[in-house]
């Protein structure tokens, strides 16, 4: 950057410097500064300073020779005096804020603010524009650091502008905008030896992509879990930037080798510190013994850094606590935090305070072991930033402590926390509008109350109706309606005998159970179509178990078949009776197929064994244990050949019936298998259902995100759009207005004809008469308020997108793409009524131009895109309802652990 005294010599000249004989002064200060001698360049500006003290160039000598010298406080000291004599010099105020920034001035950001608004000196208002980027970055606010970026001009040249590239990339990345830092990355191309901010860039770059590739939140993830060619390229980047002290870089390759368990790159790393001299510093002792498992040391040497006062330990403890998952680290922060309160504590030893995501990832993990699992995941909900990963993996194990999984002896399951279950599946559907999916959680939390279900399947005239029977002892099933059971008939105890039909479209039919055929056969013949028979009776079996009795699955009518399907949804378990003469058909086996992959339990009977001698049956059994065995279709226990027509006959008093029936060992598997395991077959068709809607909220949870993510994305389009065209139109305002001018002529053209009849008046009428300077004012608004927005809308977009602009042509399209938003055309408006206002002769407007008032009108316009392009949109909640709902779809699709096997 050139000298300022070179400048201001050419602009206030030294007549007074040569009057006051000050001129060999001036020169031997130059020259000193030519030769690499501030200190005597300084001696010879104070000597003209004491005689002329507000000298401008003895004040820029002064800040010259300072700067040289490196006594920021003399800059901050000459250039204020300085930039109160010369305030429209962005020079002058880019310089005082760099200088006040090395010695942490308050007034540092000011003078940066004021160099930006020096439109004539767009060198210095670029870096002063480029250092308010990088303030703000350092301070963690990536959207005001954009807003300064947007307002830097594209450069002339068909060159990209490397410096905003990269700044807009490090945006992107604290955005979390894989797509924005892609963009601006392809511009920075590869670093060179030499550009280690950029490589730094490049490397959280490869680390953001290939977290989310690995389906991990960009923000947080864990090293040790991306492919090492990866970590391998990032680390080569990263000590690029480390060897060039970028700051961060330092942080990002500590992090990274505490991740690492590969020897090799902890090897290279230690040479490279060590040659820095940097083995012995906390953060790289930490990060050292981190990677060889050392957890204490490395916790020790952060901790030694802390007591020091070295707040970098701080952010590396931070760093390594959310790359390792380690809460004694997050907690030994917290301790060292509150070392402010301690008067014993060493000056200094006070850690940072946590941000806040990690706050609420500590205040997380303290609910979850506490049992407050649902508060745990509000309190995640919030955590976006840097603990993103570590939430998301809390998420999963506090749905994985609801729903343990399988294991031990035969598949044996805890059962699952219901309550919480039942409560986070609600919420999700609730918050997603599905009505459909609430309902059928309602209706998990009464199943759970309820005995269990066993649907009594198979094909027409197996015989499940009279086995129904035999199982109950009595004969509550109708048997011999019609040529199948024509619906899903459930059997429940009631403390009196009775049946309920329900008739669709009609009313239900209560009748006792010696009527329930005659009804049935009744509303056949008349046509009615009956939804579901529910049968009642005192049987203390019932009590435990309820029983599902199901039409054919190859019924001629398809409504029968759908209706026995449907009992699977119903059913905790099912009871296949085959056909033993005809047993494991095609058919049969793709429909126990079906219910093995929806994941019913099933038990295989054979009836009608009274019909095969004892080898035949013994083959037919055999036949089916290998049918099952070829299908992939578990039997509870191996099948069973019985008789049911016996079993019921024996059942109800005949004991050599009952004897030649095998019903025995029927009766003893139902008692074992199902009455006795109900507890566990109840709570695996809980799961079964739970996780079938958790998986389809968690598929719609997922598909509202997406939809939330690209309306973001076109948010932040628009506003990134509004905030180019505004800062296109602070720039060019004086080159706009003009044109503008000349394109309003039309309009003033007709403004003039509705003011004519006002050059009659009496010249002292026109300047008294209220009501005529309101008319004045109404037509001046209505002729020249909307063409003077839509040609400054006009402007705004072609500065903006000029390729978008030559694409759409000029046609109508351009016309809606250019219209002004109703607050840009309000202060518009309020810009023309401003110039009624206060001019003595408003009705000779329409004669003159008005270059100056479209030019505060530009300014207007691009101060309304600018708090446009700012209006808050609160974000959706639908990223934390996706989370949530993936996790606890996860714990639902958990494989099941060894032990069960």
């Amino acid at each position: 950057m050139a000298r300022l005294v070179e400048a201001l010599n050419r602009f206030f000249g030294r007549v007074e410097i040569l009057a006051l004989g000050l001129e060999n002064e001036r020169s031997a200060a130059e020259a000193a500064l030519a030769k690499g001698m501030p200190l005597e360049a300084r001696e010879h500006a104070r000597t003209i300073l004491s005689v002329l003290p507000d000298s401008a160039v003895g004040l820029a000598l002064w800040a010259d020779a300072a700067e040289d010298a490196w006594l920021d406080q003399e800059v901050v000291a000459s250039l204020t005096d300085l930039a109160k004599r010369v305030p429209w010099r962005a020079d002058v105020w880019l310089r005082l804020g760099r200088a006040g920034q090395r010695i942490g001035w308050d007034g540092a950001r000011d003078a940066l603010e004021r160099a930006t608004s020096a439109p004539e000196e767009r060198d210095a208002a670029r870096l002063a524009l480029l250092d308010l980027s990088d303030l703000d970055l350092a301070a963690g606010d990536p959207a005001r650091a954009q807003r300064w970026l947007d307002r830097i001009p594209a450069p002339l040249t068909t060159v990209p502008d490397r410096d905003v590239a990269l700044r807009r990339a490090e945006c992107a990345l604290a955005y979390g905008d894989l797509d924005g830092a892609r963009a601006a990355a392809e511009i920075l191309g590869e670093p060179t030896a030499i550009e280690g901010r950029a490589a730094l860039v490049l490397a959280r770059l490869a680390l953001a992509e290939a977290s989310a590739a690995a389906g991990f939140p960009a923000a947080g993830s864990s090293a040790a879990a991306l492919p090492p060619a990866v970590v391998g390229r990032a680390l080569d980047l990263g000590l690029r930037a480390l060897v060039l002290d970028v700051p961060g870089a330092a942080e990002l390759c500590a992090a990274l080798v505490a991740a690492s368990r590969d020897v090799l790159v902890v090897d290279r790393v230690r040479r490279v510190v060590r040659a820095a001299g940097a083995l012995d510093e906390p953060t790289w002792a930490a990060a050292f013994a981190f990677a060889e498992g050392r957890r204490d040391d490395a916790r020790q040497a952060l901790a030694r850094g802390l007591s020091a006062g070295d707040r970098a330990a701080a952010a590396a403890l931070l760093r390594m606590a959310v790359e390792t998952r380690d809460l004694g680290a997050l907690d030994a922060l917290v301790a060292r935090g509150n070392a402010k309160d301690d008067d014993k504590a060493p000056r200094g030893a006070a850690a940072p305070p946590l941000p806040p995501d990690l706050v609420r990832l500590r205040d997380a993990v303290a609910m979850a072991s506490a049992g407050q699992g649902s508060g745990a995941l509000d309190a995640l909900d919030a955590v976006t930033g840097e603990g993103a990963a570590w939430a998301d993996d809390m998420r999963r194990a506090i749905a994985q402590a609801w729903v343990p999984p399988a294991g031990g002896p035969a598949g044996a399951r805890a059962a699952a926390a219901w309550g919480d279950v039942l409560r986070e599946l609600a919420r999700t559907a609730k918050l997603l509008d599905r009505l459909d999916l609430l309902a059928a959680i309602e209706a998990l939390a009464v199943e759970r109350e309820r005995p269990l279900r066993a649907a009594v399947v198979g094909e027409f005239n197996a015989g499940k109706s009279t086995f129904l029977n035999a199982l109950l002892g009595e004969d509550v099933a109708p048997t011999g309606v019609l040529p199948t059971t024509a619906t899903l008939h459930w059997v429940a105890w009631a403390p009196d005998p009775f049946a309920r039909v329900v008739v669709r479209g009609g009313q239900d039919r209560v009748v006792p159970h010696a009527a329930l055929k005659d009804t049935l056969r009744a509303l056949a013949a008349a046509g009615d179509k009956v939804a579901r028979v529910f049968i009642y009776a005192p049987i203390e079996r019932l009590k435990r178990v309820e029983i599902l009795d199901t039409p054919g699955f190859n019924a001629p009518d398809p409504d029968h078949i759908a209706e026995a399907r449907r009992a699977f949804d119903e059913a905790h378990v099912a009871i296949w009776l085959l056909d033993a003469p005809q047993a494991m058909k095609e058919s049969e086996r793709r429909v126990l197929s079906e219910i093995s992959a929806l994941g019913v339990p099933v038990q295989i009977l054979a009836n009608k064994a009274d019909r095969l001698k004892p080898d035949a049956l013994e083959t037919v059994l055999a036949h089916v244990r290998d049918s099952l065995a070829a299908s992939s279709i578990a039997s509870l226990t191996p099948p069973i050949g019985f008789s049911a027509r016996l079993s019921l006959k024996g059942r109800l008093g005949d004991e050599a019936a009952l004897a030649a029936s095998g019903w025995a060992e029927v009766e003893a598997l139902f008692a074992e298998q199902i009455v006795d395991a109900s507890d566990a077959l109840r709570e695996r068709a809980l799961r079964r259902k739970a996780g079938r809607i958790a998986a389809e909220l968690a598929q719609a949870a997922s598909a509202r995100a997406a939809e939330d993510r690209e309306a973001g994305r076109r948010a932040r389009a628009e506003a990134d759009r509004l905030r180019a065209s505004a800062a296109y139109l602070r720039r060019e305002r004086r080159a706009l207005a003009a044109a503008i001018d000349k394109a309003l002529e039309p309009a003033r053209r007709e403004l003039a004809s509705d003011l004519r009849p006002i050059a009659a008046l009496p010249e002292e009428r026109k300047r008294t008469d209220a009501s005529v300077r309101a008319y004045v004012q109404e037509r001046l608004v209505a002729r020249l308020s909307w063409p003077l927005s839509a040609e400054i809308a006009r402007a705004a977009r072609a500065g903006a997108e000029p390729a978008a602009r030559g694409a759409r042509g000029a046609s109508g399209a351009d016309e809606a793409g250019a219209a002004p938003s109703p607050r840009a055309a309000a202060h518009v408006r309020a810009v023309l009524m401003g110039m009624v206002a206060v001019h003595d002769a408003p009705d000779e407007l329409a004669a003159r131009p008005i270059e100056g008032v479209v030019e505060a009108a530009i300014d207007a316009f691009a101060m309304a895109l600018s708090a446009e392009a700012e209006a808050p949109v609160p974000p959706p909640a639908s990223a934390a309802v996706e989370l949530r709902a993936q996790a606890l779809r996860a714990a639902f699709e958990a494989p099941v652990t060894p032990a069960s096997a």
